[in-house]
C-alpha cells in the first residue's frame, strides 16, 4: 500500500499545470547564477546558492506539501478511507525526499564538468555531503512545521517555514565571523547553533569563511541526530496521535509535551554542540597562500597589452584587474610588463637587468634577445602632482623611466574555473651612470586568470535539467490543452 501510495503522491506532486515549467525555472536560475559565477571563483558564489540556500528552502515547500492536504479537505479523504494514515504520511516523506533527489541530481552535469576542469577541491567534497544532510534536515523540520498548522490554508505553514529558513541562513555567517573573531564559544556563538547549516558545516570540519572549526565533533553529531529524530517522531507522532479530521484532539498533557519536545529540540544543540573552535579550517581549494603582495600602496609593475600604454589605473597589485577576458589557463599570452624605476628622467641608467618568475603553476618566460636590449626598451613616463613613484633619495618626481620587456604567461594547474591569481615577482637591478654602486628593486605581484572554456561548458551542463522540464511540461501540456 505504501509504494501505490506513493507512486500516486509522486504524480500528485507534480501535477500542476506550471509544475514542470517551475522546476525548471528554478534550475535555470541556479544554473545561470553558477554560469555567470565561473568568471569569478565557482565555490563562493554557486557553491552556497545551490548546496546551501536551495536546500534551505525545502523547509517552506515540505510545510507547504504537508500542510497543503489540510486546506484542501484532502486529509477527510484519508482519515476515512480505507488506508492506514501512517502509510500515506510515509509515501509523502518518500515523495519529497525523491524530490530532493531529483534536485540533487539535477545538479550532476555542472559538477562533472567542474570536476573534469579543476578536481575536486576539498569544499567541493564537503558540500557535496552537506547538500543532501541539509536536504534531509530541511524535510524534517518542514514537516513539522506543516504538521502543527490545520488551518484552511498554507500561507502561515510556508510562511512559518520561510521565517525559520531565514534564521537557519543568516546564523550561519553570523557564526563564521564570530569564529573569525574568537567569539566562537560566546553566547552568541552557542545560540548560532539553533541552525542545522552551522550545525553540520562544524560536524563536517569545514569553514566557509573563517579559518577555524572544531576539534571535536562527537557531540555536535549527537545533537543534529537529536533535532532530526525529535522533529520526524513528533511530526509523526502528531498527525497520527493528536490530531483528528478537522481539528486538535490532544489533551492538555499531549500539548505540554508537544512543547516541550519543540523547545528541547531546539535547546539541546544550542547546550550540547561542541564549541571548541581550536582546530585549523582546512584549505578551500589549493590556491596558493595570499603572500606580501597586496599593498594600499600599489605596486611598481604593471601590465599592458603588446605596444599598449601604461594602464590608466596604474598600478594595483592585481596586475590584469581591468582586464577581460581575464588571461586564460593553459594557453601562452603575451603581455608587456612594465616596470616603474624610482629614477628621474634627468638621469641615465647605465646597467640595466631583469629577472621575473611566477609562482604556483605560473610560467613566465623573457626573451633571451629582449634581456640584452633592456636599455633599448626604457621610456618616460610623467606623474601627476599625487604622490607616485619616487626616487630612492626622497625627491618629488614628475618624470621617471618605465621599463617595457615583452613577456610570455602560461598559467597552469588551475585550481577553479575563474578568479584564480597567480604570484608574479620581478627583480629589477639598475645602475645610474657616474654612481658605482648597482640599486635593485624587488617586486611582487598578481594575474588573475580563468579557465575560458568553463563558461560555455558549464552552462551547457547547467541547461540539461531546465531543458528536461521544459519539454515534460510542453508535452502534459499538448496532452491536457
Amino acid at each position: 500500500m505504501i509504494g501505490v501510495l506513493y507512486l500516486e503522491e509522486l504524480k500528485a506532486l507534480m501535477r500542476g499545470r506550471f509544475a514542470w515549467l517551475g522546476a525548471g525555472v528554478i534550475l535555470l536560475a541556479v544554473g545561470g547564477i553558477a554560469t555567470v559565477a565561473t568568471q569569478d571563483t565557482w565555490l563562493d558564489g554557486y557553491g552556497i546558492i545551490a548546496y546551501f540556500l536551495v536546500p534551505l528552502a525545502f523547509i517552506p515547500l515540505s510545510a507547504g506539501v504537508i500542510a497543503s492536504p489540510r486546506a484542501n479537505r484532502f486529509v477527510e479523504s484519508v482519515f476515512t478511507a480505507p488506508i492506514e494514515r501512517r502509510d500515506w504520511l510515509v509515501a509523502k516523506v518518500l515523495s519529497l525526499l525523491t524530490l530532493a533527489c531529483g534536485y540533487y541530481a539535477a545538479l550532476l552535469p555542472m559538477l562533472a564538468v567542474y570536476v573534469s576542469l579543476v578536481g575536486l577541491p576539498p569544499l567541493l567534497g564537503k558540500l557535496l555531503i552537506w547538500a543532501p544532510a541539509l536536504l534531509v534536515v530541511s524535510i524534517a523540520v518542514g514537516m513539522l512545521i506543516g504538521v502543527l498548522f490545520i488551518g484552511r490554508s498554507v500561507a502561515a505553514p510556508a510562511a512559518t517555514g520561510m521565517g525559520v529558513l531565514l534564521v537557519y541562513a543568516g546564523l550561519t555567517p553570523l557564526q563564521e565571523l564570530l569564529v573569525a573573531q574568537g567569539n566562537g564559544a560566546s553566547r552568541t556563538g552557542h545560540l548560532t547553533l539553533l541552525s542545522p547549516a552551522v550545525l553540520l558545516k562544524n560536524a563536517l570540519g569545514f569553514a566557509l569563511a573563517t579559518n577555524a572549526v572544531p576539534a571535536d565533533t562527537t557531540r555536535t553529531w549527537i545533537a543534529l541526530a537529536v533535532l532530526v529524530c525529535v522533529s520526524l517522531m513528533l511530526s509523526v507522532w502528531v498527525f497520527l496521535r493528536a490530531q483528528g479530521v478537522e481539528t486538535w484532539e490532544a489533551t492538555s498533557g499531549q500539548r505540554w509535551t508537544i512543547a516541550a519536545a519543540i523547545v528541547g529540540a531546539l535547546v539541546f544543540p544550542v547546550i550540547a554542540a561542541d564549541v571548541n573552535y581550536d582546530k585549523p579550517a582546512p584549505p578551500a581549494n589549493r590556491a596558493p597562500a595570499v603572500r606580501a603582495m597586496f599593498s594600499r600602496t600599489g605596486s611598481i609593475l604593471a601590465l599592458a597589452a603588446p605596444g599598449g600604454r601604461v594602464p590608466a589605473r596604474c598600478c594595483p597589485t592585481i596586475l590584469n584587474r581591468d582586464e577581460w577576458p581575464a588571461i586564460g589557463t593553459d594557453e601562452v599570452t603575451q603581455r608587456d610588463l612594465l616596470v616603474l624605476l624610482p629614477v628621474p628622467a634627468t638621469e641615465q641608467i647605465a646597467d640595466l637587468s631583469l629577472d621575473v618568475s611566477g609562482d604556483d603553476g605560473l610560467q613566465v618566460s623573457v626573451a633571451p634577445d629582449v634581456k640584452r636590449t633592456l636599455l633599448q626598451r626604457l621610456e618616460t613616463r610623467t606623474y601627476s602632482a599625487d604622490p607616485g613613484t619616487s626616487p630612492p633619495d626622497g625627491r618629488s618626481m614628475t618624470s621617471g623611466w618605465v621599463l617595457r620587456a615583452p613577456i610570455e604567461l602560461r598559467p597552469t594547474n588551475p585550481w577553479d574555473t575563474g578568479g584564480m591569481r597567480y604570484p608574479i615577482a620581478a627583480t629589477v637591478a639598475y645602475r645610474i651612470e657616474g654612481d658605482d654602486h648597482a640599486s635593485t628593486l624587488n617586486a611582487r605581484a598578481a594575474i588573475e586568470t580563468q579557465i575560458r572554456s568553463a563558461l560555455w561548458k558549464m552552462g551547457a551542463a547547467a541547461a540539461i535539467g531546465p531543458v528536461l522540464c521544459l519539454a515534460i511540461a510542453i508535452r502534459r501540456w499538448r496532452r491536457t490543452r
